[in-house]
């Protein structure tokens, strides 16, 4: 009898223990599951770069703090081992680099070529070229006449003059050298002549002659009562007499040597004007020495 007991006492230790032993199996795969369904996500992170981790699947059970055996050491996790980075697909491919615009003509450190005009002679007809251009800038009327003319080498400096109008404008077909077009002052009103600097400002060009280009003034206007002389000393150091026609004034320079890219403007172009109200000034550069409205200077 006593026997008996002692054999169900061990059976019951017995199957105590394999329950515990049950348990903690079913814990211990838990945790492994777990673990490898983390580390699986872990692994897309780290081949994709620097991303924010998705959420893992609810499904997999959550291991117990206390089932989980501290004395055991873990297996390293997938993600702790280096592997390659998977190929790009095609939403991850980098965005193509636009290319700079291309420069046509030009090489990195070299200036580029400034074109070269076509090179055309001066109107047969100055005349008749003066009042076309000023049409295009609302000039005088076709009606107007010519009041002042200068014909030199470079070309012919006019003022043409409308009195039905009251109004002047002064004209150059030296510049039609360059490309075919003329220069016009701006057309003003006729009436008490000024003696500011700003009258007698000079329009300055580059005109091509047998294949070299020259610098090249020409200036116009209304002579101012009691002035009986006016006179331009350039940066060449050359003075010219402006011409005088009545109660108008013009005037032209080219300079003997031809241009050289590069060359300062030199000293300012100092004017003087003899007379009852004699005076003298200089000629501000860029400001005073682009008189005129039909090209740039």
């Amino acid at each position: 009898m006593m026997e008996q007991v002692r054999n169900g006492r061990v059976a019951r230790i017995l199957i105590s223990g394999l329950a515990v032993a049950a348990v903690a199996g079913v814990a211990i795969a838990g945790t492994a599951m777990a673990r490898n369904g983390r580390s699986s996500t872990d692994t897309t992170v780290a081949g994709g770069g620097p991303a924010t981790p998705s959420a893992e699947p609810s499904t997999l059970p959550t291991p117990s703090p206390t089932l989980q055996p501290s004395a055991s050491p873990s297996a390293p996790s997938p993600s702790g081992v280096p592997s390659a980075k998977p190929p790009a697909t095609p939403s991850e491919q980098p965005a193509a680099t636009p290319s700079a615009p291309r420069q046509i003509g030009q090489t990195s450190g070299v200036k580029p070529v400034v074109p070269t005009p076509k090179v055309q002679e001066p109107p047969a007809d100055p005349v008749a070229a003066c009042k076309g251009w000023l049409k295009e800038v609302d000039g005088p009327a076709s009606s107007a006449k010519v009041v002042a003319r200068l014909d030199g080498a470079p070309g012919s400096v006019l003022i043409l003059a409308d009195s039905k109008y009251w109004a002047w404008a002064g004209c150059d077909t030296a510049y039609a050298r360059h490309d075919g077009d003329g220069s016009i002052r701006q057309p003003a009103k006729l009436g008490t002549a000024s003696t500011s600097a700003d009258a007698f400002a000079v329009a300055n060009n580059l005109i091509p002659i047998k294949g070299k280009q020259y610098e090249y003034y020409w200036a116009a206007g209304v002579l101012p009562a009691g002035i009986t002389k006016i006179a331009y000393t350039f940066p060449d150091g050359k003075t010219t007499n402006a011409v005088i026609k009545g109660g108008y004034w013009v005037m032209q320079h080219q300079t003997a040597t031809p241009w050289k890219e590069g060359t300062a403007p030199g000293p300012q172009i100092k004017v003087t004007l003899t007379g009852k109200n004699e005076k003298t000034f200089k000629l501000v550069w860029g400001e005073q020495t682009c008189a005129q409205i039909s090209h740039g200077c």
